[in-house]
């Protein structure tokens, strides 16, 4: 039954692991979108999501059956518990990718600003580093490196604010940047919120390895 009850675990973590790979990937794939102007890459992403959201209730519900089967305690039970979480925070940074790239492409017609763009895509990439440093933390129950994931969301926070306030100023301009700066400060919201679920991830992992339910946000400030 022990055996049993590992081998199912390990399946459980692996299937978690592979939906932050996919959820990272996605991203990448929606920020190199809006970096290119490419539509159809775009659309790619969107599609991404159905995997996603399968993997999710399949994570959901294996480990409810588990549980349900072995009745773990301790350090197992904590696990599979963080398993539930985390598959939920990775089911969410997913819909994110989803939303970068929808908003994308429907800013793909307004005259942009390439230099705000490419703060935009600095900025989702230390979204990405703080939900693939999360993973990793969660990977090898290490509660330092989860620390230190979380700790990049900062950076991603005053990103979001700086390119705030330019994408206001810049909507004054015209109506064409009106459109494209509205849109764009959707997408900044979504990289931060992409950011934040990045941050819970990373707060299960320290969960499992000290059994302690921290906040990190509020460790940070």
């Amino acid at each position: 039954m022990r055996n049993d009850l590992e081998l199912q675990i390990d399946q459980l973590r692996g299937s978690v692991i592979s939906m932050g790979e996919r959820a990272d990937r996605m991203m990448g794939d929606a920020l190199t979108a809006l970096a290119e102007g490419d539509l159809t890459a775009a659309e790619l992403v969107v599609e991404a999501d159905a995997a996603l959201d399968r993997s999710y209730e399949q994570v959901q519900h294996g480990v409810l059956a588990v549980v349900a089967l072995h009745g773990p305690v301790g350090r197992d039970l904590r696990l599979l518990t963080s398993l539930i979480h985390v598959s939920l925070h990775l089911e969410r940074m997913g819909d994110y990718a989803v939303n970068v790239a929808r908003t994308f492409q429907r800013a793909a017609g307004f005259a942009g600003d390439q230099d705000l763009t490419e703060q935009l895509l600095e900025m989702g990439g230390l979204a990405r580093d703080v939900g693939r440093g999360a993973l990793q933390a969660f990977v090898r129950f290490d509660a330092d490196m989860a620390r230190e994931a979380a700790a990049i969301d900062e950076r991603v926070d005053r990103f979001n604010d700086g390119i705030f306030h330019r994408l206001v100023a810049l909507a004054t301009e015209s109506e064409d940047r009106l459109e494209w700066a509205t849109r764009m400060i959707q997408l900044t919201r979504q990289l931060e919120r992409f950011a934040d679920h990045g941050v819970d991830v990373a707060e299960q992992a320290v969960f499992v390895s000290t059994g302690e339910s921290v906040e990190l946000s509020s460790e940070l400030r």
